[in-house]
């Protein structure tokens, strides 16, 4: 959460249930709702979603806040090749499908290295790029 951006109330009931316990926390969609409030040009709704959005923006954003850019779990391409199948070769090659992608990744993320850059979603590609 940035300094002063946000508040906890923002996000959490003072004076509901147990807001530590994660069965009474926010829900995806309760949780989602207030994200969206500041980043609704993230929300969509997008032809192409990326599928990580269906879980929630926490599936890939820490809300209380992260050493990483963005917000992000992981940083560089480790938090796509999470969910993205990935196949070790030999040497040190990583194949997503059947496209070689370490050389991308050496650039960067996906998003960085400049391919996949609509994350959250397209309007024009199934492959998430603008």
């Amino acid at each position: 959460m940035l300094e002063g951006r946000m508040s906890c109330n923002d996000c959490h009931e003072p004076h509901g249930a147990n807001i530590h316990q994660r069965t009474s926390g926010l829900g995806a969609q309760q949780r989602d709702a207030v994200c969206v409030r500041c980043h609704s040009e993230q929300a969509g709704p997008h032809v192409f979603e990326h599928e990580a959005l269906r879980e929630g923006c926490t599936a890939c954003h820490k809300p209380h806040g992260s050493m990483n850019r963005g917000m992000l779990v992981q940083r560089d391409a480790n938090l796509c090749l999470r969910c993205h199948a990935q196949i070790q070769t030999g040497g040190a090659g990583v194949f997503i499908g059947k496209t070689d992608h370490t050389g991308f990744l050496r650039g960067g993320t996906c998003w960085s290295a400049g391919c996949h850059s609509a994350v959250h979603g397209s309007n024009f590609s199934p492959r998430l790029l603008y």
